[in-house]
């Protein structure tokens, strides 16, 4: 029986002072279907633009201001977190949804937010496949 898979995969961007900082998230994304890339400031984030197409932002950036990165990424039709540290753990602020600003909106800790990344990568990849995404059949 041949089953097909789409070939392209989600781009993400992991925002930090260390592409370390993403050990914990990095195997899942790639699990997931998604290619990784890392930026430290805003230049490197707007360089990455020109060349790569972005569909989900996570930041663990404390020394880039989170305005600045929603202004030069709102433009873009893709969802940005922020992680959060609390004294209980890690919370994902919903920064930008589909290029739009939703701060405001309730934080999710880790666990939820896993489950909230795992639907809103099925969602890219089914939305992709209706525009005629390329596929390549395997056996």
């Amino acid at each position: 029986m041949l089953k097909c898979i789409e070939v392209s995969k989600i781009g993400v961007l992991l925002v930090g002072d260390s592409p370390h900082m993403f050990s914990f998230l990095r195997p899942r994304l790639e699990k997931l279907g998604c290619e990784c890339y890392f930026a430290k400031t805003c230049e490197e984030i707007s360089e990455l633009l020109t060349d790569i197409e972005l569909h989900i932002v996570l930041s663990l950036n404390t020394s880039q201001n989170l305005a600045d990165m929603m202004l030069l990424l709102g433009s873009n039709c893709l969802s940005m977190f922020h992680l959060v540290p609390v004294e209980n753990g890690r919370w994902w602020l919903p920064v930008l949804r589909n290029g739009e600003d939703c701060l405001g909106r309730s934080a999710v800790n880790t666990e939820e937010f896993t489950q909230i990344l795992a639907e809103m990568v099925l969602y890219i990849h089914i939305n992709a496949r209706s525009k005629g995404a390329p596929r390549i059949g395997v056996v």
